[in-house]
């Protein structure tokens, strides 16, 4: 429990960090959860449920290269279950329960205005991830995911709300020997809390 602590704190403090080189006029504070998992292989299945609390803002540098992009940064916490070994489900070993938090710096890119009643959006974010357990079982502990998504911003010119899907990469870089990694694939769904102005 202190290990989640000390990772929920790191998280944070990266999060913050890296929401203070945006510009926070007008920014955004959204909750998300999403669900998904990765296909089976012989070290087993992935399945996660998480939670998630972003701020995006506008960010020059971005505004610069990709012209309409918001930055973000997000805290991610998630239940994992996968196989308790590295064999997977090989010697009928059950399935083992892992908590991860998860720090995210990522751009969003929405098309259409704000008037429309639907406007479409893609994302691309990466960030470490650290868990109770290794994930996948005999690998490690820190890991780090990068994402790719897309969906669609329902009513964004009121209580907008985000439903969509993402393809997720979760590996440990090859800090340790063993580095299968994980791929997931999840539907997210989530809605604005509230607005930053200053």
């Amino acid at each position: 429990m202190r290990n989640v602590f000390i990772a929920m704190l790191l998280s944070a403090s990266v999060s913050c960090a890296l929401a203070g080189m945006a510009d926070l006029t007008h920014a955004e504070v959204s909750l998300l959860v999403s669900g998904g998992q990765s296909p089976t292989t012989r070290h087993g299945r992935d399945v996660f449920r998480s939670g998630e609390l972003e701020v995006t803002g506008k960010w020059l540098l971005l505004e610069r290269l990709l012209p309409g992009a918001r930055a973000g940064a997000a805290i991610t916490y998630s239940a994992v279950r996968q196989a308790h070994s590295w064999f997977g489900y090989q010697f009928g070993e059950p399935d083992d329960r892992v908590t991860a938090v998860s720090s995210f710096f990522f751009a969003r890119r929405a098309w259409l205005a704000e008037s429309s009643m639907v406007r479409p959006y893609a994302e691309l974010g990466i960030g470490p991830m650290w868990s109770n357990r290794r994930v996948p079982a005999a690998t490690s502990r820190l890991n780090f995911e990068s994402r790719i998504g897309f969906g669609a911003i329902i009513r964004p010119g009121r209580e907008p709300i985000y439903f969509g899907y993402r393809f997720e990469h979760i590996s440990n870089a090859g800090i340790v020997s063993r580095n299968p990694g994980v791929n997931l694939h999840s539907l997210v769904l989530g809605r604005r809390l509230m607005t930053l102005r200053r």
